[in-house]
């Protein structure tokens, strides 16, 4: 980020600011047609304050995506709760399915978008997994590394077989989840976790 405290209470309402006239514009033109020119205009501000905020548009979608997708985890997964197995991978499939039809929804999902929102929200259920294996520090670098390929197949699963349901959403979230839920769970038993 530029120059500003990004915790001072006017920095944090400025980037809400820019991130709400990113989010609005991407509902009704494409990413790679959006200028900070745009953003700032709707934002009614100087463009020369984006920089203070943010390094480019990209940094801008990144940290947009991120924060809609912390704050589902948020509500799904409170700060400080001890959550394992089935209860964690529901409560991550049902953070997943809210952000991608929240971002797919907000943000006009084209293509343009799709592999950024792929890799935000895969790294983002990554970071989750490899936080709730409290035991990782205790074991080797070897191990450590296997626990974070587990980690990283788990969360692209989980992040795979949501895109697919969310492109027909031929059943409720509840069933679907609950359908998919014991494959993620038989391999996870297969791994020793």
């Amino acid at each position: 980020m530029g120059l500003v405290n990004p915790n001072d209470p006017r920095a944090k309402r400025t980037r809400k600011y820019i991130q709400k006239a990113f989010t609005d514009l991407l509902a009704e033109m494409d990413f790679e047609d959006l200028s900070i020119q745009d953003i700032m205009d709707r934002a009614e501000l100087n463009r020369a304050t984006f920089y203070n905020h943010f390094q480019d548009k990209y940094q801008l979608l990144e940290l947009t995506m991120s924060d809609a997708f912390t704050e589902i985890l948020s509500t799904r997964i409170p700060l400080g709760t001890r959550m394992q197995g089935t209860e964690l991978l529901r409560h991550l499939m049902l953070a997943v399915c809210e952000w991608q039809i929240e971002m797919t929804k907000q943000l006009n999902a084209r293509r343009t978008l799709s592999q950024a929102m792929e890799d935000n929200a895969k790294q983002q259920l990554c970071n989750v997994i490899i936080s709730c294996m409290t035991h990782v520090k205790d074991h080797s670098v070897e191990e450590r590394r296997r626990m974070e390929w587990v980690a990283t197949m788990i969360s692209w699963s989980i992040y795979g077989v949501v895109v697919k349901w969310s492109q027909s959403q031929e059943e409720p979230v509840e069933p679907f989840i609950e359908h998919v839920l014991p494959f993620l769970l038989s391999n996870l038993r297969m791994l020793d976790l």
